[in-house]
């Protein structure tokens, strides 16, 4: 599971968000772009990045997500089936950074238990897209949720004593 803290988040809609992978994931987030341009470091632990290209296909669902002012948060629209083509895999350690560009499709796979990221991101200025398997709801992508006051500074707190070993 990514637990996702937004450290500061800018009127203007940038934020500062700092990722942390909780336990270990083999798994791979559902391919995805942003609404945002973002640059980001990894400040414990490795995970893999990768970038891939849309296809004619049929291996996926296609959803647009565009944020609602109304709404609060983004909502998605189904646009077809398409196919990815992981074009490029790389593994990111301590140190190294990475910037996506809002249209870029990608994904995070083989976190590192502790893994945690810190990134910078710019304003929010065009659609998102996010490639589900068929028989997937769309509506995992737009929920948003908290958690307790304590469970958070908990997780920040052990954090930082990694950070200060």
């Amino acid at each position: 599971m990514t637990l996702k803290f937004v450290i500061l988040a800018c009127d203007d809609g940038g934020s500062v968000r700092l990722h942390h992978w909780d336990r270990a994931d083999v798994s791979q987030e559902d391919i995805h772009s942003h609404c945002a341009h973002f640059e980001s470091r990894v400040v414990l632990g490795r995970l893999s990045e990768n970038a891939y290209s849309l296809c004619p296909g049929e291996s996926h669902v296609l959803f647009r997500y565009r944020f609602d002012e109304l709404a609060g948060h983004s909502v998605a629209v189904a646009c077809g089936a398409v196919t990815a083509l992981r074009r490029e895999q790389r593994t990111l350690v301590r140190g190294d950074t990475y910037s996506k560009w809002a249209s870029d499709l990608h994904n995070v796979s083989d976190a590192e238990q502790g893994t945690v990221t810190v990134s910078a991101w710019g304003l929010r200025h065009c659609e998102a897209l996010v490639l589900k398997p068929h028989g997937t709801e769309a509506e995992g992508c737009a929920v948003s949720s908290g958690m307790p006051v304590p469970s958070a500074r908990i997780a920040l707190q052990d954090i930082r004593k990694r950070l200060d070993s």
